[in-house]
């Protein structure tokens, strides 16, 4: 088991010897279920919601160097603990640098966006290859516009031109991936804080849930999360996770979201609608199914390229954080995931 995860506030959870014990309480039912996993097998923790979890786990986590990530209620990145990692202050200060040179941090943007729309173009051919629908003309519009934003942000000359080709080309990709949605669970547009409709719950989440891990890998290189070179410093913003969440959205949060709608794994009756912000949300009880399918996701190996090396999709996180260390200890350009 890669990754615990814990959700909701009726499980507590505790150190028993060297296995993590929890205990899910069923109050309806006066019932307690109660289990264990070994600390050995457990690489990360996701604790969502506000479970119980006891002070001396924690610092066991903390000892044995497992990161934990903490998530609302409904999905939304809270923060992340993590082992002592920032004995890398020239890092830090490298990367400080890195964002005042106005070049250098444009090249990251530039690269960052550029990944991001040839993989939402990638997405969109194999979506379209395997219902046999590359020839149709909204198919080929969608792809030759992608093509043309991602050759024309090679040449932009400021951050904010960067920003707005990249929302243009993904409204374009979003219409087009639109078609690929299940009928009964529909996407009409992306909308979020709070998501609308099922389609943008499941979208949101698994953004949130990827963000999670970027952000651990990030901390764990000593880098500073909240200095990006795409997105914008703001109190609080985890701008380099955000950057580098960016080339994955596609390939990683969108495939896997229509694999887990369209293959019914997830249907209408595993979401909910919340009364107090009227958003749509993934029940807790369903979170599991996804949470089963999302390991075996990042887990599976694949070919980078014809004949390349295989990797999974934490490899990939941790191979787009060394290209961002690379670049602001060495000036190498950097070089982020694009979708085989």
């Amino acid at each position: 088991m890669p990754t615990l995860y814990i959700n909701g506030r009726d499980v507590e959870a505790h150190l028993d010897d060297r296995r993590v014990a929890l205990n899910h309480f069923d109050y309806a039912k006066d019932d307690i279920q109660s289990s264990t996993v070994p600390l050995f097998d457990v690489e990360r923790v996701v604790l969502i919601g506000y479970p119980k979890i006891t002070m001396q786990l924690q610092h066991h986590f903390i000892y044995h160097g497992i990161p934990v990530f903490f998530l609302s209620p409904h999905g939304r990145w809270v923060s992340s603990m993590l082992p002592n990692t920032n004995g890398s202050a020239f890092r830090r200060l490298r990367q400080y640098d890195a964002a005042r040179n106005h070049s250098l941090a444009l090249t990251a943007a530039k690269q960052l966006i550029h990944a991001k729309i040839r993989n939402m173009r990638r997405v969109l051919q194999r979506l379209a290859a395997n219902r046999e629908q590359s020839a149709e003309p909204a198919q080929q519009d969608a792809c030759n516009s992608l093509l043309e934003y991602a050759s024309r942000v090679t040449d932009v000359e400021t951050p904010a031109s960067v920003r707005g080709i990249e929302g243009i080309a993904s409204a374009v990709y979003f219409r087009r991936l639109a078609a690929f949605f299940p009928e009964e669970l529909p996407f009409v547009s992306r909308n979020r804080r709070p998501p609308r409709d099922a389609a943008n719950a499941i979208l949101s989440w698994t953004y949130a849930i990827v963000m999670a891990e970027i952000d651990a890998a990030v901390r764990c290189a000593g880098l500073d999360p909240c200095l990006g070179f795409l997105h914008e410093i703001s109190y609080g913003r985890p701008s380099l996770p955000l950057d580098l969440l960016e080339p994955l959205r596609a390939p990683l949060g969108d495939l896997l979201a229509l694999n887990l709608l369209n293959h019914k794994l997830l249907r209408q009756e595993h979401f909910e609608n919340n009364p107090e912000d009227g958003g749509v949300y993934l029940k807790k009880e369903s979170r599991r199914i996804f949470f089963t399918e999302y390991e075996q996701y990042m887990e599976r190996f694949f070919a980078e390229s014809k004949g390349g090396s295989r990797v999974t999709f934490r490899r990939v996180i941790r191979a787009m954080v060394n290209a961002v260390c690379e670049m602001i200890e060495a000036g190498k350009e950097p070089e982020f995931f694009l979708m085989p």
